[in-house]
């Protein structure tokens, strides 16, 4: 992790219009540009990349890059195994 990154644990549930907690699972290798926020409980899987100021709202599967505001998939990145 980098410098600013927020991992908020609470969320709004909108189905049921109350705050809801969660756990966030950052992996092995994974790794967040600065001012990366964390809004949902979600898993960042091993050795993926976010984006500096990406919005991470979903899960992020392992070896991927993900960016942007929500944070979107943008490439697969090649394991090192």
């Amino acid at each position: 992790m980098t410098s600013g990154v927020k991992i908020v644990t609470h969320f709004m549930n909108p189905v049921i219009r109350k705050y809801e907690r969660g756990e966030v699972h950052i992996c092995k290798g994974a790794y967040l540009g600065m001012n990366v926020l964390v809004v949902k409980p979600v898993t960042i899987g091993e050795y993926s990349v976010i984006g500096a100021g990406s919005i991470v709202t979903k899960d992020i599967p392992p070896y991927e890059v993900w960016a942007g505001s929500p944070a979107r998939f943008i490439k697969r990145l090649e394991s090192k195994h």
